[in-house]
């Protein structure tokens, strides 16, 4: 029988996106907040201003009424403590990427495996309209065989500089951590590439020590398309305007950013079902803006702001948790996220030569 509450718990609340899925979760009347646990000094600044209790991870861990745990550590303790909740018989949403890179994501997929568990990771931004709709238009044919794409994304507000973005052990600086949602979105549209080319650029003279990107570009390689990215540390931007995926087809070419969400649609009206012209969407001009403010519990990062990305997450999980449906970002996108990741990584050090993956 179902319960009228569901329990969820928090290990970890380092990560400048905590706060933001903790009041997506106090939005909703059918799940309570057990508490959250950490060994940072910012873990009872954190709970006292959003009014949860502050606990151990034994206490949480032990606790068989917990339902839940959402996992908001630094990246060296995210596939620890993701693991240890699963071992509990907890279903976890991570923060993305779900560890320090290729060996960390492998081991959630062990566990997830070993346990039967339920992980879903926190790629959030996959969760607009726009991006729906354009998966559904390309997963249906409406824009005909696609054969190139050429996608953009970006890292404001300069956190690359930031110590979040310079973890001990992280494959990569912004490009990884914030990069991946780049790379989600590739591989969630057309799954994995057969093999890449990248070149990952830091300038001479442009920063110090306190960056490790400026710059990157990559061809993924498929045996029916390409798809050329690229990716700048250094955003103007405050959200994700600059964001953009544009898919050509033999029948059409779709574009679609996630916030502001729009995308814009040209279609030949070939396609059963179609009409030939321009078709263009946009939610909202003025969203609420996405980093709001630097705070006691998240110093070295402004703290989200616009609650649109983790409503929209959490009712992905609730649905494929309560539902027995299949994590809608199973710990394997992950996983496969980070191996191409390394492989870019491993282009770019070896001067952009082809890596087969």
């Amino acid at each position: 029988m179902q319960k009228d509450k569901l329990k969820v718990a928090l290990l970890g609340i380092t990560h400048p996106h905590t706060s933001g899925r903790v009041k997506a979760l106090q939005r909703r009347q059918d799940i309570e907040i057990y508490g959250a646990a950490d060994q940072s000094e910012l873990l009872k600044p954190f709970c006292d201003a959003l009014n949860i209790e502050v606990r151990t991870k034994e206490d949480i861990l032990s606790n068989p009424d917990i339902d839940m745990v959402l996992v908001h550590s630094k990246s060296y303790e995210m596939a620890d403590l993701t693991i240890a909740a699963l071992q509990a018989g907890k279903a976890v949403l991570v923060e993305k990427p779900a560890g320090r890179g290729v060996a960390d994501t492998q081991r959630i997929v062990d566990a997830v495996n070993e346990y039967n568990g339920f992980v879903q990771v926190g790629y959030c931004w996959r969760f607009a309209p726009s991006i729906n709709t354009m998966h559904d238009s390309i997963q249906q044919g409406k824009i005909g065989k696609v054969l190139q794409v050429r996608a953009h994304a970006g890292c404001s507000h300069n956190e690359a500089e930031t110590a979040h973005m310079r973890q001990p052990g992280d494959l990569g600086g912004a490009f990884f951590v914030i990069g991946c949602h780049l790379f989600d979105r590739v591989l969630h549209h057309f799954g994995m590439p057969k093999s890449v080319n990248a070149r990952i650029t830091k300038f001479k003279d442009f920063k110090g020590e306190e960056s490790r990107e400026d710059a990157a570009g990559a061809i993924l390689n498929y045996d029916d398309k390409i798809v050329v990215v690229d990716f700048m540390s250094w955003d103007v931007l405050p959200w994700t305007e600059s964001w953009d995926m544009t898919a050509y087809g033999t029948e059409g070419i779709m574009s679609s950013r996630s916030l502001p969400s729009s995308y814009k649609l040209y279609q030949t009206g070939n396609v059963e079902g179609t009409t030939e012209g321009w078709t263009e969407w946009h939610e909202t001009s003025f969203p609420e803006i996405w980093a709001t403010k630097k705070t006691e519990y998240s110093p070295d990062i402004a703290e989200i702001g616009n609650p649109i990305y983790f409503d929209r997450e959490l009712n992905a999980f609730l649905d494929s948790y309560l539902n027995g449906k299949p994590s809608q970002v199973p710990a394997t996108q992950a996983h496969n996220i980070s191996i191409l990741l390394a492989a870019l990584f491993e282009s770019a050090g070896n001067n952009g030569n082809e890596v087969f993956l």
